[in-house]
């Protein structure tokens, strides 16, 4: 496992990017892609930053991509600004889960004063590709010389990629209970949860499993009262990601705001994180989930153990799917 990314020196194996400072903040509508986890099949991680609208931007039209679908399983979360996914609209603290190859409308994010700050996640980097749903867009990208170049120009971000008409792995599985839409996804917010599952000291977890069945991805998106433990000092097998979207908390004597984001490669400790005074809502995305048994280190309140069961309990759920 290596992080790795395209037009970006990964600076280490513990680093920090913060969608408030440099460099992330002088990509105007350039975003920051990272791959973490299994080389082959792990999940691309995008932080899409775009600078408060002009006045003139304001009056204009919404740039949105036509309408299309990736052939992995994804999913994108709103910090600030406002997100477009087909009718849907998505604002501070929601997220919305999509199952691999299905199409949506047109999607991107509208002009906002206070500019537009998300994740979007693409949970097999191989199948991150736009596959528009208009034939003859489609055809101009879903071919193999398109996909090679593709590939050649991602480099050691994209070393496969999904064949032309292949859908891709189905493998996401969720702890929410919310029904799914039509075209396979679920939108959700952190203001839901305290309808999740309970986890380590008074916090609230959404786990969902994507891509694939051994190697793919976990997404959490986890809500932690103010002054307790979110995560307790612990080692993971795999590389890990995690982005504060609402509060804060303390790591090590460092305060992490909104906005700020954390990539670590497999082996590499992390401190214990204690939510700030206004609790602390974020994203954890453990790379590779056959890594995903954390050692935890000193104090234990259960997170690690609790984490390990619901990965237990989804990944039984598998079995419902495509196989990968």
């Amino acid at each position: 496992m290596a992080i790795v990314s395209r037009g970006f020196e990964i600076p280490g194996d513990a680093f920090d990017v913060s969608f408030r400072t440099a460099p992330l903040n002088e990509r105007n509508h350039v975003p920051l892609l990272i791959g973490i986890g299994d080389r082959d099949y792990g999940p691309m991680v995008g932080l899409f930053f775009d600078a408060p609208s002009t006045p003139e931007e304001l009056e204009g039209e919404t740039d949105l991509t036509p309408a299309h679908s990736h052939p992995c399983d994804n999913f994108r979360i709103v910090m600030k600004g406002e997100l477009w996914v087909g009718q849907e609209r998505y604002h501070h603290g929601e997220f919305r889960i999509q199952r691999s190859a299905r199409p949506y409308g047109a999607d991107g994010d509208a002009p906002h004063e206070e500019g537009n700050w998300r994740i979007i996640s693409f949970a097999d980097r191989g199948g991150s590709r736009v596959r528009p749903t208009n034939p003859e867009m489609r055809a101009q990208v879903e071919n193999d010389e398109a996909l090679a170049r593709m590939q050649e120009m991602y480099g050691d971000l994209m070393t496969r990629y999904v064949p032309a008409d292949d859908g891709g792995i189905d493998g996401l599985v969720t702890t929410l209970t919310k029904p799914w839409s039509k075209v396979q996804h679920i939108d959700a917010s952190v203001a839901e949860a305290d309808d999740w599952l309970a986890i380590g000291d008074g916090a609230r977890v959404c786990v969902n499993l994507m891509s694939h069945h051994d190697v793919g991805p976990i997404y959490i998106v986890q809500r932690t009262p103010a002054g307790k433990t979110a995560t307790p000092a612990m080692t993971f097998g795999t590389d890990v990601f995690r982005c504060v979207i609402s509060g804060s908390h303390e790591r090590a004597g460092v305060h992490v705001e909104m906005g700020d984001c954390r990539f670590q490669a497999a082996g590499v400790p992390w401190d214990a994180v204690v939510a700030g005074p206004e609790g602390l809502d974020e994203v954890i995305v453990i790379g590779d989930r056959s890594g995903a048994s954390a050692v935890v280190d000193g104090d234990d309140d259960g997170w690690a153990d609790r984490i390990a069961e619901i990965v237990a309990d989804l990944r039984a759920g598998l079995a419902q799917l495509v196989p990968a």
